[in-house]
């Protein structure tokens, strides 16, 4: 709530000493009460007065500079001090959770008689002081008398009527089990209908017996000195509606018998508490979420970890989360929990551009699905339900310097709808941990940047270098050998200078993969591997026609190029190569098989790794290899090595790959060249 009094504002000195809590959230309640409220510290310091303290006692608004004590102000009456007058310290006059009768000087030296409630403030070492101020005028009662009231019994002169009737709270004064007096307030808060008798009027609370109070109260009068109480509980003003109150017992020490009952509306203090209590655990949340973002090292590992922890601090069922690519119309599925594999399968790669998905990448916009009875959700959300198993669903994006690097999607079984807390605290989570998730990518980026500059120069350096020292040496023995020796020479400088060219090749291939966008069409697979078997006519290629459509790009062909070349280089004379696939949900495994010596299973581990040696004399890195991978996960699949003959090495070598189906409604498939 913003205010601009000067009263209201909290001196620097303060400031400075509290920045252990937001005490901002605290002083708004305080600065806009009409119930006068004082701040002091351990010694007694008075740091804050709100605008109610100044009205009613005439201090001015830079009082608090001549650092005032609150027992300068606040003097408690001599039959609490036990004689001792000042002596007492401030600790022992001003108690946490008491209430003490008081005299209360003002800017003017007159004094009021009150009662003042002490309290602490939560995270602070400060304590607030509530001041109930009576009057320094006593009138007699005569006349401020409603339908329905009576004098109070015995000595009056202590209870300020004047000052009553005008208060601003509920206040009853009940004597022997009946209503003495009642001021218009009160009829107003509790109705008529509480105050047709003389009785004890009819308070009905929630968690309290308003009468078992007031008997208590009574009795404990009986044996010792009756204290004054507080508690805070609901009063009930209809069959649906309670609201949040304060209610104050103060027994007259006299022999009076009075007893009077304020009555305070504190709803909005209460909402105020319940929104400060939600902010924190908003902070708090995101404090947690931000700490297990920057305790791992792996982009992968702190979508997991940030995953992770919105799950389990919201209590929510599954997740999962897309991070954009860099041509910004498609977006991968990096982290996943609770949600079923097929849907992870199927949904891996999301064109932004359908709904529902560019409300959240494109308009930046929270897309809430919630399962109510008389609105449910539209057809596209209730399949994405259906295929995550949830009764209903988030999308938030992850938003950094105004652009959506990613979405953070969850989901609940148990529940319909999300709050309106949990709806604000996502979209806080979105927006601070999307910098932060930037920051990973840009590192990964670099990282793999860096990689690229170090896997060209290593090429350069090493394939290039070792295969022209490969020319040059049988260049000079072809000048001084026979003309039969001159002829085989020539043939392995042929063969090395084919060899320079598949390098470049393969360094082209890379490039292209780096820095062309994954634009994926349609591919007749049939139609590609029979196109990249005639390349190789001397070779037994034998090739079982799959009939399927696949998400691709041009690369693809040479992911076939590599195994078969593979094969033909690592398989012996004659080798024989099998092509075959079988088609699975969503997804169709191709294996390419020779019958050549196979490789160990340590040696199956290694295969795909970069520049891994070969165990011949031909040459050759594994280069090949290591784009074949990277193209099998450019397009959404996984690659394996396994035996052509399970247990069997010596029997051939299988690779093994998946690609994603077309769906038949978008059989459009085509040969790219």
């Amino acid at each position: 709530m913003p205010h601009n009094s000067a009263e209201n504002e909290i001196p620097l000195s303060f400031q400075s000493q509290q920045n252990d809590m937001d005490f901002q959230e605290y002083s708004e309640v305080f600065s806009f009460s009409d119930i006068p409220v004082l701040l002091f510290g351990e010694t007694g310091n008075i740091f804050f007065a709100n605008k109610a303290f100044h009205t009613i006692f005439r201090y001015p608004e830079d009082f608090m500079q001549a650092s005032l004590d609150i027992g300068e102000i606040i003097l408690p009456c001599d039959d609490q001090q036990g004689g001792s007058g000042r002596a007492q310290g401030v600790c022992d006059l001003f108690r946490p959770g008491t209430l003490i009768r008081v005299s209360v000087l003002d800017s003017e030296g007159s004094d009021f008689p009150s009662l003042v409630s002490i309290m602490d403030i939560p995270g602070s070492s400060l304590a607030a002081a509530t001041i109930y101020p009576g009057s320094p005028v006593r009138p007699t009662p005569a006349g401020l008398h409603k339908e329905g009231t009576v004098h109070p019994s015995g000595n009056t002169e202590s209870i300020p009527f004047a000052l009553l009737e005008t208060y601003p709270h509920a206040v009853i004064i009940l004597s022997d089990a009946a209503c003495r007096y009642s001021n218009a307030i009160a009829h107003k808060l509790l109705g008529k209908n509480a105050f047709r008798t003389n009785k004890i009027p009819k308070i009905r609370l929630v968690h309290n017996d308003f009468s078992e109070l007031i008997e208590g109260l009574s009795l404990q009068g009986e044996s010792s000195s009756p204290e004054p109480r507080m508690i805070e509980d609901q009063l009930r003003i209809s069959k649906t509606r309670s609201i949040d109150v304060e209610i104050l017992l103060v027994p007259s020490r006299d022999n009076s018998g009075n007893i009077m009952v304020v009555i305070r509306d504190i709803t909005r203090k209460k909402q105020a508490e319940s929104e400060l209590l939600k902010r924190n655990s908003q902070l708090l949340m995101i404090n947690e979420v931000m700490k297990v973002a920057n305790s791992v090292d792996t982009l992968d590992e702190m979508l997991e970890e940030i995953l992770e922890t919105v799950l389990r601090e919201m209590k929510f069922d599954l997740g999962w989360i897309y991070l954009r690519d860099t041509d910004a119309k498609w977006a991968t599925i990096v982290a996943s929990s609770g949600v079923p594999e097929r849907f992870v399968e199927t949904r891996m790669q999301q064109n932004v551009l359908d709904y529902p998905f560019n409300l959240v990448f494109f308009a930046m916009q929270q897309h809430y699905v919630d399962n109510l009875p008389n609105h449910p959700p539209g057809p596209i959300d209730s399949k994405v339900l259906e295929e995550i198993d949830a009764l209903s669903y988030a999308g938030i994006p992850l938003i950094s310097d105004s652009v959506v690097v990613g979405a953070l999607y969850i989901g609940r079984r148990a529940r319909y709808s999300f709050s309106t807390f949990e709806k604000k605290t996502l979209e806080m989570i979105g927006n601070e941990i999307g910098s932060t998730i930037l920051r990973g990518i840009l590192q990964d980026r670099l990282e793999d940047a860096y990689s690229d500059a170090s896997l060209y120069l290593d090429i350069m350096l090493h394939d290039i270098k070792n295969a022209n020292a490969a020319i040059l040496g049988y260049s000079q023995r072809l000048k001084d050998h026979t003309r039969k020796e001159g002829i085989r020479y020539a043939g392995k400088v042929q063969w090395h200078t084919h060899h320079i060219t598949d390098i470049l090749n393969n360094v082209t291939t890379i490039r292209r993969i780096t820095d062309e966008s994954q634009e994926m069409t349609s591919i007749n697979l049939d139609a590609l591997i029979t196109a990249e078997i005639t390349q190789y006519p001397d070779t037994d290629i034998s090739f079982m026609r799959t009939g399927c459509t696949v998400w691709a790009d041009s690369l693809l062909s040479v992911v076939f190029t590599n195994l078969i070349r593979n094969s033909i280089k690592y398989g012996g004379p004659g080798v024989r190569i099998w092509i075959s696939g079988e088609e699975t949900d969503h997804e169709v495994t191709i294996s390419v098989e020779d019958d050549g010596p196979g490789l160990s299973d340590e040696k199956k581990m290694q295969l795909f790794s970069l520049f891994q040696e070969s165990n011949t004399n031909r040459g050759g890195r594994g280069l090949g290899l290591h784009i074949t991978r990277l193209l099998i996960r450019r397009y959404g699949g996984k690659i394996r090595s396994d035996d052509r003959i399970p247990g069997r090495p010596d029997k051939g070598l299988s690779i093994r790959f998946t690609l994603r189906l077309v769906e038949e409604t978008e059989d459009d498939a085509e040969i790219l060249p």
